[in-house]
């Protein structure tokens, strides 16, 4: 999770969209935390959707 969080930090302007993809309740209560940090929309996924996440990503 590190390295996303360096690499969120330089591409800063770059990402329209963000796609955490997880297994745990915690994890979206994590996502809707980085709202705050970034211009992008951020959005959760359960792991079962994760195509759903990447199609979500490429609609941008």
């Amino acid at each position: 999770m590190w390295e996303d969080i360096k690499f969120d930090i330089k591409h800063f302007a770059d990402i329209d969209r963000l796609a955490m993809v997880g297994e745990r309740k915690w994890q979206q209560g994590l996502a809707a935390c980085f709202k705050v940090f970034t211009k992008a929309t951020v959005r959760y996924f359960d792991n079962a959707n994760a195509a759903e996440a990447r199609k979500w990503l490429d609609e941008s």
